[in-house]
C-alpha cells in the first residue's frame, strides 16, 4: 500500500471505529490515544463525506487533547532517556498540524487540510514504529497496580 495515501488513513480509520467519554480520573497514555484515533475516525469522515465542519471538529479536538499524566509522563520518560524531546516533537508536529487541517477546513481548503492530514498520518505512524511497543512495555507495570 502506498505511504502517504487517503487510502491507507481510511485503512487505519476503519480499523479502529469507536468512540469512548473520558471522566479526568480515566486519563491515561491508552485513553488518549484511543481518543486521538476517534478524533481521526472522525476526520476521515469529514473527508469522505465532504463535510468541513466535520474535519474541523475532529482536528480541533486533536489539538485540545489531555495531557498525559504526570506519573506516566515519568515512566516514558524512563525508558526513553535522551529520545523523550524526540517523542515530544512528534507530539507537537500532531499539534500543530492538527491546527493546520481545522484552519483548512474552516475556510474549505480541501488541498491543505488533506496534505496536513497525510502529513499528520505520517507523523503518528511513525511515532508509533519508534515508540510504540517501549512505551507501552513502560507503561505495563503502571497499568497492574
Amino acid at each position: 500500500m502506498p505511504k502517504n495515501s487517503l487510502y491507507q488513513a481510511i485503512i487505519v480509520a476503519a480499523l479502529f471505529m469507536s468512540s469512548t467519554a473520558l471522566a479526568d480520573d480515566d486519563v491515561t497514555l491508552k485513553t488518549i490515544m484511543q481518543g486521538l484515533r476517534d478524533n481521526f475516525v472522525e476526520i476521515t469522515d469529514g473527508f469522505l463525506t465532504n463535510d468541513f465542519e466535520m474535519v474541523a471538529k475532529g482536528a480541533a479536538a486533536i489539538a485540545a487533547h489531555p495531557q498525559i499524566p504526570a506519573d506516566q509522563v515519568k515512566l516514558v520518560a524512563a525508558e526513553l532517556g535522551q529520545e523523550m524531546p524526540v517523542f515530544k516533537q512528534m507530539d507537537t508536529l500532531v499539534h500543530d498540524l492538527s491546527l493546520e487541517i481545522e484552519a483548512a477546513a474552516k475556510v474549505s481548503d480541501w488541498g491543505s487540510a488533506i496534505s496536513a492530514y497525510q502529513q499528520m498520518l505520517d507523523g503518528c505512524l511513525a511515532c508509533h514504529e519508534q515508540y510504540q511497543e517501549r512505551v507501552v512495555a513502560a507503561l505495563s507495570p503502571a497499568a497492574e497496580q
